[in-house]
């Protein structure tokens, strides 16, 4: 896989993991917490919900596009739509290590799927290069939430779409506004999640312009 719009893909980035502790400090899960994370999150509680993303990422993303999974935790998101849309680059970026660990052994043999260790505030990937930016459960771990739908909005590509999708509970209150104020255009659509999880979760969509 090429991998045309990552400049480190596949690698440790600086900045990202501060070391390999257990629990889940400062908005980075790693130790213990990962396998039961994973189990349980992953694969009951967000099942229905990473698998809508999925059928929403591989019925709008243009041949061979890219797409980036902010957040991407243990790698489900990716996997789902790397294995439904083989024409696809699909890169998930998480400051875990120990997720990134889990998440390359689950899309062992996926060739179009990647990971980068890499924080939402630095992503290292050239500007105007990836299709789609979607990130699920991620947006309330941002250090900096002003500086990552930034960094998000600067590597899409122009016409390209974001999703972010967390929690009601948790979403920033102002995170509509922030993501108006980097520049897309908000987008009135569809929630696209299962009808149980509509009520829980808030879908923001935005397009960048140009």
């Amino acid at each position: 896989m090429p991998h045309s719009s990552t400049r480190q893909a596949d690698e440790h980035q600086p900045g990202g993991h501060p070391g390999h502790g257990h629990g889940h400090h400062h908005g980075v899960m790693h130790g213990f917490v990962v396998r039961p994370y994973d189990l349980v999150v992953g694969g009951v509680l967000m099942r229905g919900t990473y698998a809508a993303i999925a059928e929403l990422l591989a019925t709008t993303m243009p041949t061979d596009g890219t797409v980036i999974d902010i957040g991407t935790g243990p790698g489900r998101v990716p996997v789902l739509v790397g294995r439904r849309r083989h024409d696809l680059e699909v890169i998930g970026i998480d400051p875990s290590a120990d997720m990134l660990q889990r998440a390359r052994k689950r899309a062992a043999g996926i060739a179009n799927v990647a990971f980068v260790e890499a924080g939402s505030e630095d992503l290292p990937l050239e500007s105007n290069s990836v299709d789609a930016v979607i990130s699920s459960l991620s947006s309330h771990h941002w250090a900096d939430v002003k500086a990552a739908v930034a960094e998000q909005t600067r590597v899409l590509k122009f016409g390209g779409r974001l999703w972010l999708i967390d929690m009601n509970r948790h979403i920033a209150d102002d995170l509509r506004a922030t993501v108006a104020r980097a520049g897309l255009s908000l987008l009135d659509e569809p929630n696209p999640l299962p009808r149980g999880a509509r009520r829980r979760f808030t879908v923001i969509a935005a397009l960048k312009p140009g």
